[in-house]
């Protein structure tokens, strides 16, 4: 038996509080029938006698003794504090974030009209000096919904390598989220170093990614690859790392960010004043994403290439990467119980003593 957040282990025992009403009805039976008789002089002072206060409050006693049996019943059904545990159990997915930081991951042409608008009216020198304009860039975007993506799981192991000229690990696999949104967010650092900026090394980052799952126990394992490039770095070809991906049983899902075609927002410099505005440029060809290699890399580990060209797209494609690659996770929940008797008995036993005590000095009774 519960009620609220107690659980009684013996709920028969108050049964016995049916001997409340009975026990307040024998009393006041009692009181009625109970006749005195006083020898006293004058009847007329004896009416005008006032009760005392011991008089009027002489049904103390009786309610004390009436509210220890009530507490001696709470005591006798043993109140418990039960405490849930929950153990689970869950097959789990590990999943290594491969992340692009090449310096064209600040390409600023995922803007909305709003936001467009709202960078034109910005000092574009400031901007560029500050480096804020990363947040409004591919990486900016990428990495705002990896996050959104990372905090959508639970109980599965995730990592976080970069690539850009070379390939590193940022984070190995693990269930410390808020240290891996850390390094997430502080990535963006890297995107400006030039070591990393010039080139994209697609084969090599898939590769650094797969060296952290070679050993991995997971029912799942799987690489979510984002870049906005064309392999150029790679000591290991795209489709190299793919054969190794399949061999590890690891799926790669690649995706593709940026627009293929049309007009982007940039910095322009005046060639007389050094001056830095903003300005729009047509997206070259050379600039373009290879989609063929991205596709045949996801086709031969088994996953899906998805190609970006704004936020939102960017948001349903990671959605629907959580949704293919869920956790099976089973619970079983145990319960744990605390005895809560005590204070009830203890109640008691101070309820009869404060009875005895006050029935045998204040309220004493005189036959």
């Amino acid at each position: 038996m519960d009620i609220g957040s107690l659980h009684f282990q013996n709920p028969e025992a108050f049964w016995l509080l049916l001997l409340v009403p009975v026990l307040i009805a024998s009393y006041i039976y009692r009181n009625r029938r109970r006749k005195s008789t006083i020898k006293f002089p004058a009847l007329s002072i004896a009416k005008r006698a006032v009760p005392s206060k011991r008089v009027r409050f002489r049904h103390i006693v009786p309610a004390l003794r009436l509210a220890a049996l009530c507490c001696f019943v709470v005591a006798l059904a043993r109140p418990q504090n039960a405490m849930e545990v929950e153990y689970t159990s869950t097959d789990g997915v590990d999943i290594m974030l491969a992340l692009d930081i090449s310096g064209s991951m600040g390409t600023l042409d995922m803007l909305t009209r709003a936001e467009q608008a709202k960078l034109g009216v910005m000092n574009a020198e400031r901007m560029l000096k500050s480096g804020n304009y990363w947040k409004y860039s591919r990486l900016g975007y990428a990495q705002e919904v990896i996050a959104e993506f990372i905090q959508k799981r639970h109980s599965d192991r995730i990592g976080l390598s970069a690539f850009g000229s070379k390939s590193m690990t940022q984070c190995p696999l693990t269930l410390d989220y808020g240290s891996l949104l850390e390094i997430l967010k502080a990535s963006g650092d890297l995107a400006q170093d030039s070591v990393y900026a010039s080139r994209t090394a697609i084969g090599d980052g898939l590769m650094n990614a797969l060296a952290r799952l070679q050993k991995s126990e997971a029912k799942s394992k799987v690489v979510v690859l984002l870049t906005d490039g064309r392999d150029n770095a790679s000591l290991v070809p795209p489709m190299r790392a793919a054969e190794v991906a399949q061999s590890l049983g690891v799926k790669v899902y690649t995706i593709g960010v940026g627009k293929k075609n049309g007009k982007i927002l940039s910095f322009q410099q005046n060639p007389w004043t050094g001056e830095i505005s903003w300005g729009e440029r047509e997206i070259t060809p050379e600039e373009g994403i290879d989609e063929n290699v991205l596709k045949a890399v996801a086709l031969k580990t088994g996953g899906r290439f998805y190609r970006a060209e704004n936020k939102d797209e960017l948001e349903r494609i990671y959605s629907e990467i959580d949704e293919l690659e869920k956790t099976e996770i089973e619970t079983i929940a145990y319960a744990r119980y605390a005895e809560k008797f005590y204070p009830w008995l203890l109640a008691g036993a101070l309820l009869i003593l404060l009875e005895l005590l006050l029935a045998n000095t204040r309220f004493v009774r005189i036959p």
